[in-house]
């Protein structure tokens, strides 16, 4: 499918001499080589699809896209591509082993992060993967670059006294809030097929009948979740996981709010969210609790080792860029 390109959009792509059929401008948007790294060609086909598909996005909350925002963003992405073959080229010139267990537990600490299975099905979703391949190979790719990346600037990982200084630094920052697990019931507000009248009244009355039967023990929270709720956690007996108290990013305000005020084990009142109506039930409760060093201490890890990377990544770029052969045949 061509996706619409505006029309200035489209003349900056093609250059000045514009070609006379579909064929040629075609042909004049995937064959160009636009720079060379190394000897090895960088092709304009994936620079103008990204710069097509980020104008798209951009002219649907902006207002269209000017010439020299155009020009910025292509020569942004064209030194990024760059720096991503610098990459490749060195992974290949000194390669580093990833094992099948290292990706695996990379993935597993990214589902964690992400807060559980659904959000990380999400955000493959997003990101465009179609299978888990696909993710495996973008991770290995990544944990070769950061081993290749950490044998050049020759980085150690840090030291005891240094977590130990960075703990009574970030004392603070290691108190956990208090947090609960919750599970909910969500049905749509939608009143396109139901009959005529509030579409919250349906909404209430019909999860008040599915409380009604929770609260009378003829059917359990979770079996209620597997056969009434919409939402994708009722595969998972309606369980959305832990959330913190003060997070509003996770769910709605609301919703937050009413799960706090809930006390363990009971069914909550019908609670409306931009998501839908909610019945919300909380399983198990944790008060604040602050981490002791040892309890902190693959935190202060990473948080020690992102900083490190984030102080030489910039040195080691220039250190490859500075050691290649790079040739510009147009003009981002």
């Amino acid at each position: 499918m061509v996706k619409y390109i505006p029309l200035l959009f489209a003349l900056f792509l093609l250059g000045c001499d514009i070609p006379e059929t579909p064929a040629d401008r075609e042909t004049a948007l995937t064959n160009r080589v636009i720079a060379t790294v190394n000897g090895v060609p960088l092709m304009s086909e994936t620079l103008e699809l990204y710069i097509s598909n980020w104008g798209e996005e951009y002219e649907k909350h902006n207002p269209p896209v000017t010439y020299e925002l155009l020009k910025k963003m292509r020569g942004q992405k064209l030194e990024q591509m760059i720096n991503e073959e610098l990459v490749k080229q060195r992974i290949k010139e000194t390669p580093a082993t990833i094992s099948d267990e290292e990706i695996k537990a990379h993935i597993s600490k990214m589902i964690d992060d992400l807060g559980g299975s659904d959000n990380f099905i999400n955000y493959l979703q997003e990101r465009g993967y179609v299978t888990l391949e696909e993710l495996e190979a973008d991770v290995k790719a990544d944990l070769e670059a950061l081993k290749v990346f950490t044998r050049d600037m020759h980085l150690n990982p840090p030291t005891e006294e240094q977590l130990r200084e960075t703990y009574e630094l970030l004392k603070d920052h290691m108190i956990l809030p208090e947090r609960l697990w919750l599970s909910h019931i969500q049905v749509s507000l939608d009143k396109r097929f139901l009959p005529d009248g509030s579409k919250e009244v349906y909404a209430d009355e019909y999860l008040n009948y599915i409380k009604d039967q929770i609260d009378h023990k003829y059917i359990t929270f979770a079996k209620a979740a597997r056969e009434y709720s919409e939402c994708r956690s009722s595969q998972h007996d309606g369980m959305v996981g832990e959330l913190r108290k003060g997070d509003t990013n996770s769910v709605p305000k609301v919703i937050h709010d009413a799960a706090f005020a809930l006390a363990i084990s009971n069914t909550s009142g019908v609670v409306v969210s931009p998501l839908g109506a909610h019945l919300l039930y909380v399983t198990r409760k944790a008060p604040a609790y602050t981490n002791s060093f040892e309890e902190s201490r693959v935190v202060l890890m990473e948080y020690l080792i992102k900083q490190v990377l984030d102080e030489n990544r910039g040195k080691w770029l220039l250190f490859l860029r500075n050691r290649a052969d790079i040739r510009y045949l147009e003009i981002p």
